[in-house]
């Protein structure tokens, strides 16, 4: 579990840039980020043109986001390098965006794997 500070539903309640700044500094920081994900692999979410993999800074926000409406998910642990060098490459190939943080009601900042990575490069 990660050591964020925030894990409470105040993080819910951050505006979305607050907790998209709050996730690229813990994997500056080589923090782990979380997603959910079950026996056929990750959370995917289809919003029509983009096709969004939702991240999170702590275990239990990924969990306490996904309890209502993805029953039979789990929260999968992805460490910062893997983050990087592995994960938003083959999002770019796949042409997949990145859901920073989603809140409860699903509001989050929204950007391709490739303008994430340079947000993390900045």
């Amino acid at each position: 579990m990660s050591t964020t500070p925030i894990i409470d539903d105040t993080f819910y309640r951050l505006p979305s840039s607050e907790r998209y700044d709050h996730v690229l500094k813990l994997i500056k920081k080589e923090q782990s980020i979380w997603t959910l994900a079950d026996a056929e692999g990750c959370l995917i979410i289809d919003l029509g043109s983009d096709k969004v993999l939702p991240i999170w800074p702590a275990e239990a926000l990924a969990l306490g986001w996904g309890e209502k409406d993805y029953e039979g998910f789990s929260a999968l642990e992805i460490n910062a390098a893997d983050w990087s060098e592995k994960w938003l490459p083959g999002m770019q190939k796949d042409n997949f965006s990145v859901g920073v943080a989603p809140n409860l009601a699903g509001e989050c900042i929204v950007s391709s794997a490739e303008e994430h990575a340079v947000d993390l490069q900045n």
